[in-house]
């Protein structure tokens, strides 16, 4: 059966989404291998996830989506890849699929992507050119807004959790004239996952009528006041520093006023559900020691608006 992208926001009810697989992880990396802050601590702390932990959250996950009638696909498999974090790889905007560049250390990842696009048609799938390099963590559909986390080209060089560059902020935006791409630069670290953000979906989550927000992450003060205009700061959560560090900001809707969130985020979950929410805790406390959370293993194909 043939998929058709279609997303236009990331709250519309959700009808299909492909999940990451944790089975062929490989061996704990080493801390110089590490290509995220939050990895890079694991490592050094000695609390890297095991990978049995791991599979037994994500299917957790995957149990949760299919009882609320969602279709789970998942990657083909390869060996001793991290295919956690599929959110990454490949991305919609509208009713196109993105596949674009990313860190040649996640690039293998995109060989995982067969059995998926042979359900795309071919007009429906985009491949970024060479240099425009974009991760699915930093690109927010929010019609008629695109929100980007993106850096400059001296961040771009400079740090390994720098993932979308202005080339590939500029492309998106000739791709899909229709929509108002608008980019945010976000603080950076690739020792120190305190301080800095490795994508947008870390700091930035726009709800059904609600954002979840961690501005001590943003760079620029403007935008994050541009932020507060635009949302309202009474529909903000605010994250506190260290619930940023766990990433409350990366949760997962199935629908307007549907939520899968992280069992740790107790504050959260009672701030929705005041607000009106249906709110589902996830356990996802080893998955995250990786540098993501549910937003960041799940990539959401079609949802109705």
């Amino acid at each position: 059966m043939q998929i058709h992208p279609n997303i236009k926001s990331e709250y519309g009810r959700l009808r299909s989404v492909m999940v990451g697989i944790a089975r062929k992880m490989g061996p704990k990396p080493a801390k110089e291998d590490c290509y995220d802050a939050r990895s890079r601590e694991s490592v050094e702390l000695g609390t890297y996830p095991e990978v049995e932990d791991c599979m037994v959250q994500m299917n957790s996950l995957v149990e949760k989506l299919e009882s609320l009638g969602v279709e789970v696909l998942r990657p083909d498999v390869l060996d001793a890849t991290n295919q956690v974090f599929t959110r990454d790889i490949g991305f919609v905007i509208d009713d196109q699929f993105i596949l674009p560049n990313v860190i040649e250390d996640r690039a293998s990842e995109a060989n995982a992507m067969d059995t998926l696009l042979d359900r795309i048609p071919s007009s429906n799938i985009i491949m970024m050119p060479s240099g425009c390099y974009a991760e699915g963590g930093d690109v927010i559909v929010h019609e008629p807004f695109v929100f980007v986390g993106v850096s400059n080209d001296e961040t771009f060089d400079a740090f390994i959790t720098a993932r979308t560059n202005t080339a590939g902020l500029d492309y998106l935006q000739d791709e899909f004239p229709a929509y108002d791409f608008k980019g945010f630069e976000l603080l950076k670290s690739d020792v120190d996952p305190r301080k800095g953000s490795l994508h947008l979906d870390c700091a930035f989550q726009p709800l059904g009528d609600a954002l979840l927000l961690a501005p001590h992450l943003f760079k620029n003060a403007a935008d994050v006041v541009w932020i507060e205009s635009h949302f309202g700061t009474d529909n903000i959560f605010y994250c506190t520093e260290d619930e940023a560090y766990d990433l409350h900001t990366n949760v997962f809707s199935i629908g307007p006023k549907e939520v899968l969130i992280s069992a740790s985020a107790v504050r959260l979950k009672n701030w929705l559900e005041e607000r009106g929410y249906t709110v589902h805790a996830i356990t996802y406390d080893e998955v995250v020691k990786m540098g993501g959370l549910l937003r960041c293993s799940t990539m959401p194909l079609e949802r109705e608006e």
